[in-house]
């Protein structure tokens, strides 16, 4: 039988029981727990920009594995980091990399030794396979933009079909669901209304293509806040699960309008992993911290977050 798209739902039946609101926020670790019970998980952000990046320390630290990973499509220490940990044993591939600092070396590394299941994607098998399944749709089309390419031989789950209407062969880019969605937002009130204050606008189609969503937020607000700017609200309650609370969870990508990037964290990933030494990164950064809150004081702590804050404001 074919998955029934939630969306599809009659309103009605969606609708719970008790009409009241509830809290939906929850600790980090039981959301790592949550996404480490899943199989296929995706997320939204660009570059070093906006990763869920506190949830998928949490889910490394539960032990994630055998998972595959939808990106958005264009993605660095948010694909790395699993890869890193051997959290995932598929990645549909856009861009894993790391801008100036070069390429993404868990990343190079799986791939060199096809440690990892590689579907070779871009950014409309991307995009448009995950709004076929945002729609409720068995497929997207395409017309022309594989004809020229090698992704027609290199991705085995591109296929030709014919247009009813013009008798023309066009590629058909199949549905991109996912179990569960983790997505990073600036504010978010604790019923589930996200607020990102950039993104790159797939972060709905990524929730409605998902089974499940779990929003990390740096800060919970009110929802009195969210009413006063509804039109940054970028994700509904409705189609959120859970909420975590994780201040600068974003590190050490950016979150935007919010704090910078932080290179030169980046950049001790980059050498440890380029180095062999991915694992005592992890060690340091990933399994040891008891918490969040460890996590940030050992990568320098509020005198490092506030320059990074302040650094986003003066190139502002």
């Amino acid at each position: 039988m074919a998955h029934q798209h939630r969306f599809m739902t009659p309103l009605n039946e969606q609708l719970p029981a008790d009409r009241h609101r509830k809290s939906k926020l929850i600790d980090l670790d039981e959301a790592g727990r949550i996404i480490a019970s899943k199989k296929v998980f995706s997320i939204a952000g660009s570059h070093s920009a906006d990763a869920a990046m506190s949830l998928i320390r949490a889910a490394i630290r539960a032990r994630a594995t055998g998972m595959t990973l939808i990106p958005p499509i264009t993605t660095s220490l948010a694909a790395d980091l699993p890869i890193a940990a051997g959290m995932l044993k598929k990645l549909y591939l856009s861009y894993v990399g790391f801008e100036v600092f070069g390429m993404a070396p868990a990343f190079r590394k799986a791939a060199e030794t096809q440690a990892l299941e590689i579907v070779e994607a871009d950014e409309p098998f991307i995009l448009l396979g995950t709004q076929a399944a945002a729609g409720g749709k068995p497929f997207n089309t395409v017309q022309f933009v594989y004809d020229g390419t090698d992704h027609k031989r290199l991705n085995p789950e591109l296929k030709q079909v014919v247009d009813p209407f013009t008798g023309k062969t066009v590629w058909a880019i199949p549905p991109l669901r996912s179990d569960v969605f983790i997505m990073h937002a600036q504010a978010c009130d604790e019923y589930g209304n996200a607020q990102c204050w950039g993104g790159t606008g797939q972060e709905r189609d990524k929730a409605k293509a998902a089974d499940m969503v779990i929003v990390q937020a740096d800060e919970i607000v009110g929802s009195e806040v969210i009413e006063k700017d509804p039109t940054h609200t970028t994700v509904p309650g409705l189609w959120v699960d859970y909420v975590v609370h994780a201040p600068f969870g974003a590190h050490p990508t950016f979150s935007s309008n919010n704090y910078a990037v932080d290179e030169d964290h980046l950049r001790v990933y980059i050498d440890l992993a380029r180095n062999g030494r991915a694992q005592e990164y992890l060690d340091k950064y990933v399994l040891e911290p008891k918490d969040h809150y460890e996590y940030l004081e050992r990568v320098g702590g509020m005198r490092r977050l506030t320059h990074l804050r302040s650094t986003l404001a003066v190139r502002s």
